[in-house]
């Protein structure tokens, strides 16, 4: 048996800089990152369209039902707005009492996603109050719905 077969040295035993630097994983890293924010930027489109009324019986809900749960998502808003106020007072009083910047920006990013969240339930409050599934950000900021196209499903 020759010295080379049983010790195996190759360029690869002495100076291997892919293996270093693990680059099959790097690639697989990368394209599961890039795969996440391409998928924030893609619209999903619904497999099927329903009415609010065929949704609510393909949910089993009722009429009582409905009303609870729109009541709820205006009381979570609310909460989320009220938080949300506190947080970005908080974040000033650390800015300026502390003079925290880090506190500061944790505190303003907390808030904006108590803002993001208070947008979110009230989104579906508005939905749910006009009971029209599909609404755009447009319909809701001016607060009703767009009655020219007719439902949207």
């Amino acid at each position: 048996m020759a010295i080379q077969d049983i010790f195996k040295v190759s360029r690869k035993t002495f100076f291997n800089p892919s293996g270093w630097l693990d680059t099959e994983s790097l690639r697989i890293y990368n394209t599961t990152i890039w795969d996440s924010i391409r998928g924030l930027f893609i619209t999903p489109v619904a497999e099927k369209k329903e009415t609010f009324e065929e949704a609510m019986a393909r949910l089993n809900l009722t009429e009582d039902d409905v009303v609870k749960i729109q009541r709820n998502y205006l009381i979570y808003a609310v909460l989320f707005v009220c938080l949300g106020a506190a947080l970005f007072l908080f974040s000033l009083y650390l800015l300026f009492h502390h003079a925290s910047f880090y506190g500061w920006l944790l505190a303003l990013v907390s808030a904006g996603l108590c803002g993001a969240q208070a947008f979110r339930f009230h989104f579906w409050y508005f939905q749910i109050k006009f009971r029209k599934l599909g609404c755009t950000f447009e319909e809701w900021r001016r607060g009703k719905p767009d009655e020219s196209q007719g439902p949207k499903p």
